[in-house]
């Protein structure tokens, strides 16, 4: 009931509305939501052995005013083939059989054997499926044509950065030769996705506040090629107006005079453990095991490293440093990284950041898969 009113808000009168009243009436609906449930003793907690990030590559093309790649201090490489196999072999033996190859803050094709790890992925027989975020502008049209023989990769998302030449270049700090690439690539993989359609595509826009697209006032290359995907596959995209802050690394002044917002992860409503930690828990490119994939960008997540230790020892109760993070949130304790993300979602509410998830479990039943024993080694 509570999801369904923000979301009639959202949608009838987000753009009327400022964002400091979006971001506080979400917090006292959030509040509301959340204690009602912790009342009733209910979790609402994702499979902690279903699906797993590996990051193939933490270097990027592109350097986003909004992103914190470029305050990024942990390094910036790609992950070998040995240590990769290696990788989805234990998370496989595990029961992970969803693998996603996003990067923290990198680009998946930043990675020139990306295409050989999903032939791999493909021909594992424990790997159902596996699906990655792209900027798409450093692949090439040949690694364009790979994906189309790939059977099980399950869905691309591609990020629109800008609507223009101009808005491109400037919120991405790139030149217009990249500009161009992009559009190029899209209208390449247009045609090949008329052919055969072998992958789910989504596309999401990140641009200035004010744009809308309509046809009726196109500007450039890349509006009219998302148009294309949008009449001719349904294909349908919000531009996006609040801005993650990347767990605090990215804070207002960083996107000073792009008209971008960013939100204010203070002003999130905080009790208990975060779920998110078992939906996007993942291994990093240089082999470290960090909690949060998703926004843990220096590594103050990390809890171990496969390069000592297995992967079943350190996603369990019985590694300190991992059983130390979920005791911590249980006891609604936060580190810093965590206290300013506005990505937190309490295991008293379903996931807002993925509806695909069709099961929900209490914290008890993760507990007793967690603490399964298992060897260090």
């Amino acid at each position: 009931m509570l999801r369904t009113i923000k979301r009639q808000i959202k949608k009838h009168f987000g753009h009327h509305i400022s964002s400091d009243v979006i971001i506080l009436t979400r917090k006292y609906v959030d509040m509301v939501e959340i204690n009602f449930n912790a009342l009733l003793g209910r979790h609402f907690l994702p499979h902690p052995r279903q699906k797993i990030e590996i990051e193939t590559s933490s270097r990027c093309n592109l350097s986003c005013q909004f992103c914190a790649y470029s305050k990024k201090i942990t390094a910036k490489v790609v992950m070998p083939m040995n240590l990769f196999q290696e990788v989805v072999e234990q998370a496989a033996g595990m029961g992970f059989s969803e693998i996603g190859l996003t990067p923290l803050t990198g680009e998946v094709f930043m990675d020139k054997g990306v295409i050989e790890k999903m032939h791999y992925l493909d021909a594992h027989p424990q790997i159902k499926s596996y699906y990655f975020f792209t900027n798409f502008v450093v692949t090439s049209e040949q690694t364009i044509k790979e994906l189309f023989n790939l059977r099980k990769l399950k869905f691309i998302h591609v990020s629109l950065y800008g609507h223009d030449e101009k808005s491109f270049c400037n919120l991405t700090q790139a030149t217009t030769k990249e500009y161009h690439r992009l559009v190029n690539n899209l209208n390449y993989l247009y045609d090949l996705y008329n052919e055969k359609r072998s992958f789910i595509l989504r596309i999401g826009w990140r641009t200035v506040p004010n744009f809308k697209l309509e046809q009726s006032s196109l500007t450039s290359e890349l509006q009219e090629i998302f148009l294309k995907f949008q009449t001719y596959y349904k294909i349908k995209s919000n531009n996006t107006l609040l801005y993650n802050n990347w767990g605090g690394e990215i804070t207002q002044a960083d996107v000073q005079g792009t008209g971008l917002r960013i939100n204010d992860g203070t002003q999130v409503y905080r009790k208990g453990l975060c779920s998110v930690i078992f939906r996007f828990s993942g291994i990093l490119a240089d082999g470290r095991v960090s909690a949060c994939v998703c926004r843990d960008v220096n590594g103050s997540l990390v809890v171990g490293d496969l390069r000592k230790k297995s992967l079943s020892y350190v996603l369990s109760l019985n590694n300190p440093l991992y059983a130390n993070l979920i005791q911590e949130q249980l006891e609604s304790k936060f580190r810093p990284v965590c206290l300013t993300c506005d990505f937190y979602n309490s295991f008293y509410q379903k996931m807002r950041m993925n509806a695909s998830i069709k099961a929900y479990y209490k914290f008890d039943f993760v507990k007793t898969l967690l603490n399964q024993p298992l060897s260090e080694e």
